[in-house]
């Protein structure tokens, strides 16, 4: 079969809306959405406004350089500040509701690029004030800094060596903006308080810091400072990670969310409050045994609850939880919600609603979950289907699939798709990805075996000192038991991944035959070397129990790239060239040794990419190869094997 290319550009090519924030006063929503461009490689935003009583949705601007960019409302509501950045230059560009533009040059600010990392970013006006707060990097040293004592790597995109900080600027003053943070840590996900002059924000002081800032095995702390940047103090610090700070409608408290343990990277943060001089601390969702998602910080509402996603299984649930009340879901029309903000005097929901068959949407929710209105800028039909079912496993796990299918005609081939992490999952998401393959009459099989989020502390750690092992078995016992009730036993069988997901699929690749051919994407293949490569090797010592002083012989024996000698499955490898999470040299070191065993491959590097692939050709791209090594092998006679 040949591929269909203005379908899978067509997929990747849509309107995508998110990251909605009220207005001040209520009753207006702004909202980015984002446009891909393929054959330019390049991603530009729209801003729209919603106007909440009418329900009429009106774009303001467009062609604004990037995905997503940080918005904020003017105290009175008139005007909307937005980061531009393009050609290594930033803005902040003012709009106001009828259209009126004007910029600030921040070419000749003291600090460097601003820093839109997520875990990080900051985009705020103050109440009341004529005054943002932002994060940015100091600005670079005019003589690079000697690597033999600066050593600090980066899987994040974050500058190696300039600290990201937190900056004012005053707009309607003559003074540079300036920093308020010190210049000896990262510091950033700063919010102001009600007085305008106090900032809480995150930093990391505690003589522990990987390359990953967001890597929440270090320590994180919330502090608090002034605007003129003279008064830091700790409001939560201790051992284990406490991020993403919100103060409540009523400024008495904030909200956090913590991390009940050091240890995986990625834990079940709950949702915790303080009062304003760090006392009276309370966590609101630890009964729940599910991580409350990090995506953004919880919005207050205005009966002095915060709304908040948590992650139960494939879902992303939004649950309204406060002080004297216990966490109650909210009843939502799709099964998973992102990004929610709360209007401070309606108490109505704005947040990005989708399922693995509904493309992601802005959605407008009445206080009490039900829906008021919904965008439509995807435009997407997804001829997919999809089936969620759950088998028990000998170890007393209950393991959730997702599989995506054709709806009307028998697939021509099933591919198993593991999540990264380990400690991620696969949630009810859409992914065009996904639907590429679907519409080239694939069946697509997503399990959430043993380490995945979603399902408690104690299934996040099941995996632990096993990689490889029952994970990598969950995954064939998901992919069996669809084949067994699809009656499809007789298909070809494919398998990819990335990061966690290349390494299950470069394990598959010397642990079985019965795949026809497997992309293996970002993928961790030689744990002992990957510890002296990556960013993050704390990963290394908790997965596996140590470093490769301690463990070699498991960790030797839980590398892809040990069990290569009687593996037949082509393989097409592909990394990102600057990936510092996943180096390179992993993908590397597993094209030459399938090649030195006479394995059909292929090596492809993307440039300018980290450890997730974005930029819009890439993606087309990546999906096309992947699309195309399977049919390729498919054609050429590689049958099944159960061997």
């Amino acid at each position: 079969m040949e591929l269909d290319h203005p379908t899978i550009r067509a997929l990747f090519e849509a309107p995508t809306a998110t990251r909605p924030l009220w207005a001040p006063h209520g009753r207006r929503l702004a909202y980015t959405v984002t446009v891909p461009d393929v054959e330019a490689n390049s991603t530009s935003s729209e801003i729209w406004i919603l106007d909440a009583e009418r329900l009429s949705a009106e774009k303001l601007a467009g062609g604004i350089p990037g995905s997503g960019p940080s918005i904020a409302w003017s105290p009175d509501g008139a005007r909307l500040a937005v980061v531009e950045s393009e050609d290594e230059t930033d803005r902040i560009v003012l709009i106001g509701l009828d259209g009126t533009r004007s910029e600030i040059d921040l070419a000749l600010a003291p600090h460097g690029r601003l820093a839109t990392h997520a875990f990080f970013r900051t985009f705020a006006w103050a109440p009341g004030a004529e005054r943002l707060l932002y994060t940015a990097y100091d600005r670079a040293p005019d003589e690079p800094p000697d690597p033999a004592v600066n050593p600090r790597n980066d899987g994040d995109g974050l500058g190696e060596v300039e600290r990201i900080r937190l900056w004012v600027h005053d707009l309607g003053g003559s003074e540079p903006p300036r920093p308020i943070t010190s210049d000896e840590f990262h510091s950033g996900a700063g919010a102001w308080l009600r007085d305008g002059q106090t900032v809480v924000f995150v930093s990391n002081r505690s003589g522990r810091e990987e390359g990953a800032v967001s890597n929440l095995t270090q320590p994180f702390g919330i502090w608090t400072t002034d605007a003129g940047g003279s008064s830091e103090r700790p409001l939560v610090v201790g051992s284990n990670a406490v991020i993403a700070p919100a103060p409540s409608r009523d400024g008495r408290r904030i909200a956090f969310l913590a991390a009940p343990m050091t240890g995986p990277h990625s834990v079940n943060m709950e949702l915790t409050a303080v009062d304003l001089a760090g006392g009276g601390r309370q966590a609101l969702t630890s009964g729940l045994d599910r991580g409350v998602d990090t995506d953004a910080p919880p919005a207050p509402a205005p009966d002095g609850t915060w709304i908040v996603p948590v992650m139960d299984g494939l879902r992303s649930v939004l649950m309204r939880a406060g002080d004297d009340r216990s966490p109650t879901p909210l009843a939502l029309e799709q099964p998973h919600a992102s990004l929610p903000d709360v209007d401070g005097h309606s108490g109505e929901i704005a947040c990005v609603t989708q399922a693995a068959t509904v493309p992601p949407e802005v959605e407008l929710l009445s206080p009490d979950g039900r829906t008021r209105w919904r965008s439509t800028h995807q435009g997407v039909e997804c001829e997919s289907r999809s089936r969620i079912w759950t088998i028990e496993r000998e170890a007393g796990f209950s393991i959730e699939s997702l599989a995506l299918a054709p709806a009307d005609t028998p697939p021509r081939g099933v591919i198993l798709w593991p999540h990264g992490g380990p400690h991620s999952r696969t949630a009810h998401e859409y992914r065009p990805e996904s639907e590429a393959a679907v519409r080239h009459g694939f069946a697509v099989v997503q399990p959430n075996f043993r380490g995945s989020h979603g399902y408690g502390i104690d299934f996040v750690l099941a995996d632990r000192m096993d990689l490889g092992g029952g994970d990598y078995a969950d995954c064939l016992a998901a992919l069996d038991s669809w084949l067994a009730m699809s009656g499809c036993d007789d298909i070809p069988e494919f398998v990819t991944g990335t990061s966690y997901g290349g390494y299950l699929t470069a394990w598959a690749v010397g642990h079985t035959r019965r795949f026809v051919a497997a992309v293996a994407v970002n993928a961790v293949t030689n744990v002992e070397s990957f510890f002296g490569q990556t960013d993050i090797p704390s990963w290394v010592y908790w997965e596996f129990g140590g470093s490769p002083l301690q463990q070699r012989e498991l960790i030797r024996d839980r590398s892809p790239v040990q069990h290569l000698a009687g593996a037949t499955t082509p393989t097409l490898v592909v990394h990102s060239e600057e990936d510092r999470r996943v180096p390179i040299a992993q993908g590397l070191e597993l094209h030459a040794l399938l090649r030195a065993a006479g394995v059909a491959t292929d090596f492809v590097r993307y440039p300018r990419e980290y450890h997730r692939i974005s930029e819009p050709a890439h993606r087309v791209d990546l999906i096309s190869r992947t699309l195309d090594w399977f049919f390729r092998h498919v054609a050429n006679g590689d049958g099944r094997s159960d061997t």
